[in-house]
C-alpha cells in the first residue's frame, strides 16, 4: 500500500506549517499593520493550518485493523527531526515573498524536499505530530509467528519488548499503533 498522493502532501506541509507562521512575521508590515503580500502569506498560513486539521483528524479517528503483534524490539527514528530544519533556514535569508522568482524558487525548493522525504519513508518525521505526542520508531516485531521490521507511529511512551500492540497501515512499511495491551491508544477510536 503506498501512501496517496494528497495524503503525503497535506504530511509534508503539516511539517512545514510552523514555517508559514515565520512568513506572517516576515511579510507583516509595522507602518501599515498589514502584510507586504497578503494573498500569499494567508494563503500559505491557511494551507498549512487546513493540513495540520486534517491529520489530527486522521490519526484521532483511525480504526483497529490487525490481529495483535509482538515487540521484540525498538529503536528511536524521532532525533531525524533534524533533517526537516533547512527550509527553516533558508527562510531566514532575505525571502521577498512578493518577488515571483524568488516564491518559485523556494517552491521548487519545497517540492524537491518532498520528493526527498517521501522516497527515504521520512515523511511521517513531522514536528507537528511530534507536538501531538506522536513519536516514530523503527520495530522488529512478531505477527503470526514471523519476524518483520518497520516503521511504527506511536503516540505515548515508547514501545517496550514483548508489548503486545494493534496496527493500521498507513504507507509501505509504515504503521499507527492504534491499542497497546489492550488499550486503546491516547486519542484513537476503536472498532473491533
Amino acid at each position: 500500500m503506498k501512501l496517496r498522493l494528497l495524503s503525503s502532501i497535506l504530511i509534508f506541509i503539516s511539517a512545514y506549517s510552523p514555517l508559514s507562521i515565520i512568513f506572517l512575521i516576515q511579510d507583516y508590515d509595522s507602518k501599515t499593520h498589514w502584510f507586504s503580500s497578503p494573498w500569499v502569506v494567508l494563503s500559505i498560513f491557511a494551507l498549512a493550518a487546513l493540513s495540520c486539521l486534517v491529520i489530527w483528524a486522521s490519526v484521532h479517528f483511525m480504526k483497529v485493523s490487525t490481529p495483535p503483534i509482538t515487540i521484540v524490539s525498538v529503536s528511536n527514528r524521532s532525533g531525524e527531526l533534524i533533517n526537516y530544519s533547512i527550509p527553516y533556514m533558508v527562510s531566514f535569508f532575505v525571502l521577498n515573498l512578493s518577488d515571483i522568482k524568488l516564491l518559485l524558487s523556494f517552491a521548487f525548493f519545497m517540492v524537491i524536499m518532498y520528493w526527498m522525504t517521501l522516497k527515504t519513508h521520512n515523511i511521517f518525521i513531522n514536528p507537528i505530530l511530534a507536538i501531538m505526542g506522536y513519536n516514530i520508531y523503527d520495530v522488529h516485531y512478531k505477527r503470526d509467528g514471523h519476524d518483520f521490521e518497520d516503521f511504527f507511529l506511536v503516540k505515548g511512551t515508547r514501545l517496550g519488548k514483548n508489548e503486545s500492540c494493534r496496527i493500521v497501515e498507513l504507507s509501505e512499511r509504515l504503521f499507527l499503533v492504534t491499542e497497546r495491551n489492550g488499550v486503546d491508544a491516547p486519542s484513537i477510536t476503536n472498532t473491533r
